[in-house]
């Protein structure tokens, strides 16, 4: 846990550096040529580490049992870790469409917003309907077992 709050500290202390020159001047060159550029186009490893720690510093705060987690409000959020592939898979889809439309229309904060609540809201469905599809295919399947058993 303290490694990864380290860590966390440490990222946001280089994404600063990053956008503040006098901020720059106190990271040493070895450990800003690790983290600068941040860039999002390549996976770096620390990148990989940032994510580790965060899932870590999450699943050890957050107990399993909290009743939070059976919240309305959560419940999007958990169908769509519940159906993970499917929502990748979709959103690796909709950030192309969503770059066309950024690149070929508005740049705008308000068409940034628009795009990214449309791709949030089309990824909850898609989790929704795969939920429902495979207890379709469930109830079915146990109905064909039903049939061939009488």
């Amino acid at each position: 846990l303290v490694l990864s709050s380290g860590f966390l500290i440490l990222a946001l202390a280089m994404t600063l550096a990053e956008r503040n020159p006098g901020l720059r001047d106190y990271i040493p060159e070895g450990l800003a040529a690790v983290f600068i550029p941040n860039d999002k186009t390549n996976l770096g490893p620390y990148r990989v580490i940032h994510l580790a720690s965060l899932v870590f510093i999450v699943v050890s705060l957050i107990p399993i049992d909290w009743p939070g987690l059976r919240s309305p409000v959560l419940q999007p959020l958990i169908r769509c870790g519940q159906q993970s592939l499917s929502v990748f898979c979709v959103g690796l889809f909709l950030s192309f469409v969503a770059h066309f439309l950024l690149d070929f229309g508005s740049e705008g904060i308000l068409a940034q917003i628009l795009v990214g609540a449309a791709g949030l809201g089309i990824m909850t469905g898609v989790a929704y309907y795969r939920t429902w599809s495979k207890g379709v295919d469930r109830s079915r399947s146990s109905e064909q077992r039903g049939e061939a058993g009488e």
